[in-house]
Formats: C-alpha cells, sequence, structure tokens
C-alpha cells in the first residue's frame, strides 16, 4: 500500500518513484506517481512491492537493481542513464537517486526521478554516425587525390616526350599539347589543394577568403579544356572552407557536363549569401536535366548504384559541415538546378540583398 506521505508526488509534472529498504536491505518500491505511471505504462500494482529486476527483465532491470543498492550502501546522490522497455519501446532515461536517512544515519528511503532522454541519445548516436561517415569521406579523398597525383606527373612526362623533335606543320598540334599540359598543371595544383586539406582533417576546416571567379574557372579549364560550355559564374571573394567548396562545384560541374546531354551548353553558377553565416551556391544548365536516382539521393540521401559515388561523398561532405544539397525542378518538370550551401560569408561585390548582380562568364578559348 502506497505511504500517505508520498502521495503528493502525484502532483509533480515528471515520473516520480521512491524505493525503502525492506528487512535483507534489498530496494523496494513504495511510491510510484501518477506521471510514472502515464510515461512507463506500469500501473502501481505492477511496480510497488517489487525490486527493480522484479519489475524490468533481464539486463537492465539488473542495471536498475544494482544502482538502487549502491545508493542504499552509500547513501550519497547518484545519477545514471539507462534503457528501459517503456510501452513497447525501448527509452533512454535518465534517473537520480537522492537517499534520505534517518536518525541513526542509515538510509530508509530513496526518492528516485527520471526524464526521457531518448531524443539525445538519438542526437548523440547520429552524431557520432555522421562523425564516422565524415571522416570515412575524408580518408577516401585523401587516398583517391593522392592516387591521381601520379598519373598527372606521368601526364606531364609524356607531354615532354611529345615536345621532344616535334615538328610544328601549323595544324594546331602544338596549340593541343600546350593545352593539355595547362589541363595537367590545373588538374594538379586541384589535387594538392584536396590533399592539404585531407592532411589537416582534424582541424576544424579553416575559413579563409578566396576567389570564387579564379576558383570556378580553374574548375572550368579543367573540366572543359576546349571551352564547348559557356559557363557564367559571378566575380566575388567568399570566406569560407576553399576546399569543400572546390571539392562540391567540380563535382556538380562535372555531372552537368557528362550528363546534360547536349554538345553545348549553359551553366550558370550563381551565389547569395543565406543567412548570416552561410552562402548557397546554385549550378543550373539547360540540360536533360537529374534523373530520379540522383534527386533520390540529393534529397533524401537513399542510395542507388546508378546515383553516382561522386554524389554521395558531395551529401556527405555538406552534411558534415553544417550544410545541404538539393536539386530543384524547373517549370516543365525536369531537374535542371543543383543547390547546396556551406558556411562562409560574401566577402566582396554582394548587392543588398547577398546576390551578385553581374555575371561575368568565361572568356572562350580560341578555336585551335
Amino acid at each position: 500500500m502506497t505511504d500517505p506521505s508520498i502521495e503528493c508526488f502525484d502532483d509533480v509534472a515528471a515520473p516520480v518513484f521512491v524505493l525503502e529498504p525492506d528487512a535483507q536491505q534489498l530496494p523496494r518500491y513504495t511510491g510510484w506517481n501518477t506521471f510514472a505511471e502515464l510515461k512507463s505504462g506500469l500501473a502501481r500494482e505492477q511496480v510497488i512491492g517489487k525490486t527493480a529486476r522484479e519489475v524490468y527483465a533481464g539486463r537492465m532491470g539488473q542495471t536498475a537493481f544494482e544502482r538502487h543498492m549502491l545508493a542504499i550502501e552509500t547513501g550519497q546522490s547518484a545519477t545514471y542513464e539507462i534503457e528501459l522497455p517503456i510501452n513497447d519501446q525501448q527509452i533512454w532515461v535518465r534517473t537520480t537517486l537522492n537517499p534520505q536517512k534517518n536518525d541513526a544515519g542509515e538510509v530508509c528511503r530513496i526518492v528516485g526521478t527520471s526524464i526521457d532522454i531518448s531524443p539525445e541519445q538519438e542526437a548523440s548516436r547520429l552524431r557520432a554516425s555522421l562523425a564516422t561517415a565524415a571522416s570515412e569521406m575524408e580518408q577516401f579523398i585523401a587516398i583517391a587525390a593522392h592516387d591521381l597525383r601520379t598519373p598527372m606527373r606521368n601526364i606531364k612526362i609524356l607531354i615532354e616526350m611529345l615536345r621532344e623533335d616535334f615538328e610544328d606543320h601549323g595544324d594546331g598540334k602544338v596549340d593541343l599539347i600546350n593545352l593539355l599540359e595547362e589541363v595537367a598543371i590545373k588538374s594538379g595544383g586541384l589535387i594538392s589543394d584536396v590533399l592539404t586539406h585531407a592532411h589537416e582533417a582534424n582541424v576544424l576546416p579553416e575559413q579563409i577568403p578566396f576567389d570564387f571567379g579564379l576558383l570556378c574557372q580553374s574548375i572550368r579549364d579543367v573540366l572543359d579544356p576546349q571551352g564547348l560550355h559557356e559557363v557564367n559564374w559571378p566575380n566575388i571573394v567568399l570566406q569560407g572552407d576553399k576546399t569543400a567548396f572546390q571539392i562540391v562545384l567540380r563535382n556538380l560541374l562535372d555531372n552537368a557536363i557528362k550528363h546534360g546531354g547536349k554538345p553545348n551548353m549553359r551553366i550558370d553558377i550563381s551565389a547569395r549569401q543565406s543567412s548570416a553565416n552561410m552562402i548557397c551556391v546554385s549550378v543550373q544548365d539547360d540540360g536533360v536535366g537529374f534523373d530520379n536516382p540522383g534527386m533520390d539521393l540529393f534529397n533524401t540521401g537513399t542510395f542507388r548504384p546508378d546515383s553516382g559515388y561522386g554524389l554521395l561523398g558531395v551529401r556527405r561532405l555538406l552534411t558534415a559541415r553544417g550544410g545541404h544539397i538539393a536539386v530543384e525542378k524547373t517549370a516543365s518538370g525536369v531537374s535542371g538546378a543543383v543547390t547546396f550551401s556551406l558556411p562562409g560569408i560574401i566577402a566582396e561585390a554582394a548587392d543588398d540583398t547577398g546576390t551578385v548582380a553581374q555575371l561575368h562568364p568565361l572568356r572562350r578559348r580560341a578555336t585551335r
């Protein structure tokens, strides 16, 4: 029977229970307030007079029982976290035990309070999962970038071999050799930036000012050295994680060129300050757009074999930095624009809305 002196706990809007040691010094429930009944799904008659290991089966009940015993033995307040089966679900609770002593200094009662910390535990699990995924992606990027350095060096060696005893017949082949060397040099620069970033993966991403237009042009020169496509970008200076912007933009521009379905496309890159410390960048083309697998991956994170591993890496990279990525549909229903965000600020050349008013197209390479 519940002690009348603890019935006042029914007015408390949180689970409260009372334990008292029996003749064998075993902690048994003598109080179980209304809110505890509501949250646990256990009526008082299912709890009163029992120990925790009798109420909760298995290891969970044994763990709670041991905590109760320790409070009786030490007489010290304690807080612990435990996962309990509540209403057919596994719920994490944080319980605080407050022992009360009699005149002889012995523990005569323990008042316990519990709070549901399941959302907190889930958030911790997601953070750990995200940190693991981000770490794995950083390692993958480092390995991939390192492996690419050798073929880039080999290309430069081959270029020098081509130049040896090469006779210029005025047919444009010298220009093609020079173009190949330029692409190799710029690709090597991008790879070096990624490797530098990977080596500092344990350090918070550095927020540095960088020329966004120059970055776009370098990526464009590598991916479209012949200038087949018209690529436009804002002439602005950003302050943020330069390598993260580079990796995402290179992937998106590469996908637009590969899957646009047109020999000559227009690709517009725009940037705006979406909040005090976030930059939103959009890459839009007039090609055929994304198919459903790509959209599913961007918008839901659901991976399918035909989605592309590059898109998966981009999404993880952005999520790890607090950003996001999404595909936007045009009026015709075709997905032609990808928008992503990363921490940073537009340092120069933005109007009052944070959007650059003038796009500066890349000057087309002269036909050789």
